[in-house]
């Protein structure tokens, strides 16, 4: 079966998309099926088209020409970037005899030229784009009339682009109400969860000499994942309790600068808080495994994928988010949020009871070949259907 997929970056894995097309791509490769990756390339990115072969099976992945990087909320940029993919993807498409192609909500426009090719086209959520880009835009530009008419139109493209798809893949419930109102008729719509390794992502036995409690979260520090709301959480939870140390890791979002964290933990009077930036994907598991709890407030419906890795390393989870996961304490409350928090800190037996539970469900129904396998299935009754 020959499979496409359209993505921001490969070689850089920016974020939970990419990983999880990088992941999925490789699984499938893996199987004997032949995948086709279209990644968009800046000029300051050094990657080339590249076949990666698995017996049978291959990746082929393919840039678009190096260009510049757009400025944020630029309806110029944006229309500029989504010609280019439609174009590429159109010959990709036309050239291999693709039969599905994956996107995500942004890039939807781009595929109305590979329908005429009969390619079935298929929506993947996972960060719903009016509700990120809504919340982004008002974090970084303030509620101006620039902002309200930047997500107007984000909300015209957003409504019509969602009727283009054959097929909605939510990762959750709250994704699947919010696609299942937007589609059109006739259009099918499965819900299929983050997928994780098990094998790579897995719990590890804490070390004896180990005195603090390691809460943590995982992703960008930008204004939209709320980190003066987790730190706040944190501070009140941890109150009376020397012994807890926060980590925020992941890239720095360009609309914050280089000291934000510092001066947030100082207006705050943290102490017992640390950013530490980005760490490689291979050595993120051995991260996690050093974490006793992770702390979620994105407030969205999607469920971040990291949030699913850190289950997978059997650390409880308190997340701040409308999105829920039977794995993790999920709430809309930020009372709820803290007092489950310090539950978890305080309570060592509950924090061991809420980390098997964890471990337990994400082997049961969020594995890489479980989930994985709900893909293949889905794509070969696509192809065997027409």
């Amino acid at each position: 079966m020959n499979i496409m997929f359209q993505v921001g970056s490969w070689h850089y894995d920016k974020g939970g998309t990419d990983l999880f097309v990088k992941t999925l791509s490789h699984w499938l490769a893996r199987r004997g099926h032949n995948v086709v990756v279209l990644a968009h390339r800046f000029e300051d990115e050094k990657c080339d088209d590249e076949d990666i072969h698995f017996g049978r099976g291959v990746i082929k992945v393919r840039y678009t020409p190096s260009r510049k990087r757009g400025k944020r909320f630029n309806p110029i940029a944006y229309s500029l970037r989504l010609f280019v993919t439609a174009k590429y993807l159109y010959k990709l498409a036309k050239s291999e005899k693709i039969n599905a192609l994956i996107v995500g909500e942004t890039e939807l426009a781009s595929t109305i030229f590979v329908k005429f090719l009969g390619t079935k086209i298929i929506c993947r959520g996972g960060a719903l784009m009016y509700e990120t880009m809504s919340k982004e835009v008002f974090k970084e530009r303030g509620r101006n009339l620039y902002s309200k008419f930047f997500i107007f139109l984000i909300k015209i493209y957003n409504n019509l682009t969602l009727k283009l798809p054959d097929v909605m893949i939510p990762v959750n419930s709250s994704e699947h109400e919010f696609m299942n109102s937007k589609k059109r008729n006739g259009a099918q719509i499965f819900t299929i969860p983050h997928g994780v390794d098990t094998k790579l992502f897995k719990p590890l036995k804490k070390s004896k000499k180990k005195n603090k409690i390691s809460i943590a979260y995982v992703g960008r520090l930008a204004p939209i994942k709320h980190p003066e709301i987790a730190l706040k959480i944190f501070q009140k939870a941890s109150r009376g309790n020397k012994n807890t140390e926060f980590f925020w890791v992941g890239p720095l979002d360009p609309s914050f600068e280089k000291n934000y964290f510092e001066r947030l933990k100082s207006n705050l009077m943290i102490n017992n808080a640390k950013y530490l930036n980005r760490i490689d994907n291979n050595n993120l598991p051995f991260f996690l495994q050093k974490m006793d709890i992770f702390l979620q407030v994105e407030q969205q419906r999607n469920v971040s994928r990291s949030t699913t890795e850190a289950a997978a390393c059997g650390i409880p989870i308190v997340a701040l988010n409308e999105g829920k996961e039977e794995y993790g304490f999920f709430t809309m409350k930020k009372t709820e949020a803290i007092d489950e928090l310090k539950k978890l800190i305080n309570d060592k037996e509950y924090r061991k009871k809420r980390s098997i539970l964890a471990r337990k469900i994400i082997e049961r129904d969020f594995s890489e070949d479980i989930i994985y396998g709900k893909y293949l299935k889905l794509l070969r009754r696509l192809e065997k259907n027409g």
